[in-house]
């Protein structure tokens, strides 16, 4: 039989990959990382150079396994040239990407900015009944559930999300309904409880959803700039924070608490459902063809072992810890120093410096996360225990609250820092994001919950003390010593790195 010319090659179909192929090519170092990308749930794109290796390569017959396989390798290139030929929008720009961002940025500043605006909730909670006769840790409690709720819950919702992915989009317009319907009800509540699984439990819960794509999503779309992106998105939460103290103490004040409870239902009800006609993925959702993704188990969490996450793990929970207590009882402070009208305002101080903060933070993150770390957890500490401690005056109240909120946006590391970890893998990458979600959530409950107890309700209305007045002294300190523990992060990413570096080499 005569050897094929030329053409005759070039009009043959490209080899595809039957499964024992990949088996029997463990003495390749590239094949066999391809081969673990194949394992990779169907859900985002971004595939691996070693693809055109793949195909050109690999002999073997069609068959629909092997088709599968390469249809789910080719939905994992993040610089596939001729992916972006057949349809899909490239990642790190365009109109696609930056309009996900968009999305991102307005889901953030509703679920998230609420969430951080709850101190302006809790400020007229204490003054009105019959929400007064309450104490403050139970009227606490209702903001740190819908926080830790938000913040645990996106593990899990994305895991059901893996696994099915045709049905996403029903469950996003479901939650946002529920989110919603669950406000309107709360405007009949009477009780703390009712608040604490309204607003606490379902509202966190259906935010969670509503907003598990975008750490699902955003790993498809990024990948160079993923720390400007993620940046952008988490500056949501300090715009939001700085509109909705306003917004909400002003329903509050002039129509009461049911009155607020229903407008804001049916404000988010129209822009959640804006934002979801916007929040799409890079690769259209379409029901798995094979066996569907598996639930959640050990092996989705074998990154733990990465010593950069355990760092990053470490330091996001020390700062959170000192994070939480200020954002919910810094207005408290405030309070006592002049009128629940100056602690809106310094509440929507804190948010917008929040804001301009995270994009910072994502955007020296992404050239330096060891340096930004430290900078981050030094600051913090030295403003806790002097601005804070020696605070005697609105000024120097505001002046703290500016400083400490734009050094301390922890959360807008972790694009680096997955990154760093997980390369282009989008699923690692966004099971590490959920796992510091997990860590924060976590912290908003603690963190709060240590601090209640070192309230010293006695001296609350002590305003003779040189340093930490009004009983917050013991709060003072333990935000300065999270703070400075935090710190510790930046060598540990860089030591981690270090021994990333010396592990690959010992084992070349």
């Amino acid at each position: 039989m005569p050897a094929p010319t030329e053409i005759e090659l070039a009009a043959l179909p490209r080899a595809t990959v039957r499964p024992d192929t990949l088996s029997r090519a463990s003495s390749t170092d590239k094949l066999s990382r391809v081969s673990t990308f194949a394992n990779l749930p169907d859900l985002t794109s971004t595939p691996p150079p070693e693809l055109a290796l793949l195909s050109t390569s690999a002999s073997g017959r069609n068959s629909p396994a092997a088709e599968e396989v390469g249809q789910r390798l080719r939905r994992l290139s993040t610089n596939d040239r001729e992916e972006e030929g057949r349809g899909l929008p490239p990642v790190d720009g365009g109109s696609g990407a930056w309009g996900f961002v968009v999305a991102g940025f307005i889901l953030e500043t509703f679920i998230w900015g609420f969430s951080y605006s709850y101190a302006s909730i809790l400020v007229f909670f204490e003054s009105h009944a019959p929400w007064s006769s309450s104490s403050l840790a139970a009227l606490t409690s209702i903001g740190t559930i819908l926080l830790a709720v938000m913040f645990i819950c996106p593990v899990f919702v994305i895991t059901v999300f893996r696994r099915y992915p045709e049905r996403i989009r029903a469950m996003l317009w479901t939650s946002g309904l529920v989110n919603c319907l669950s406000m309107l009800v709360a405007s009949w509540a009477t009780e703390v409880w009712q608040l604490v699984l309204l607003i606490g439990v379902l509202c966190g819960l259906s935010g969670a959803v509503l907003y598990a794509p975008v750490l699902l999503w955003l790993n498809g779309w990024w990948h160079d700039r993923r720390g400007l992106a993620s940046g952008i998105i988490f500056a949501g939460t300090g715009v939001g924070g700085t509109i909705f103290p306003f917004a909400l103490s002003g329903l509050l004040d002039r129509y009461g608490f049911p009155t607020m409870c229903r407008a804001w239902a049916c404000i988010t009800a129209g822009v959640y459902a804006l934002a979801l006609l916007y929040l799409k993925p890079r690769v259209p959702l379409v029901k798995p063809r094979g066996e569907r993704a598996p639930w959640l188990s050990i092996h989705d969490f074998r990154f733990v072992k990465d010593p950069v996450v355990l760092a990053l793990t470490a330091t996001t929970f020390l700062s959170s810890m000192g994070y939480m207590p200020v954002s919910l009882y810094l207005p408290i402070y405030t309070s006592s120093l002049s009128t629940p009208g100056k602690a809106n305002l310094l509440v929507a101080i804190f948010n917008l410096s929040s804001s301009v903060g995270s994009t910072l933070t994502g955007y020296t993150s992404d050239y330096s996360l060891p340096i930004t770390l430290v900078v981050m957890g030094t600051a913090g500490a030295v403003l806790s225990l002097t601005a804070w401690g020696l605070a005697s005056s609105l000024g120097a109240v505001f002046a703290f609250a500016v400083l400490f909120a734009a050094f301390s946006q922890v959360c807008s590391t972790w694009g680096a820092a997955a990154r760093d970890a997980a390369g282009a893998n989008p699923h690692l990458s966004t099971m590490i994001f959920c796992l510091f979600g997990v860590v924060r959530g976590v912290a908003s409950i603690v963190g709060p919950f240590i601090s209640t107890g070192l309230y010293e309700e006695a001296l609350a209305d002590d305003e003779r003390a040189a340093w930490g007045r009004f009983g917050f002294r013991n709060i003072i300190v333990f935000v300065g010593v999270m703070s400075c523990l935090s710190g510790l992060g930046g060598p540990g990413v860089y030591w981690a790195r270090k021994r990333k570096l010396a592990l690959k080499a010992a084992a070349a």
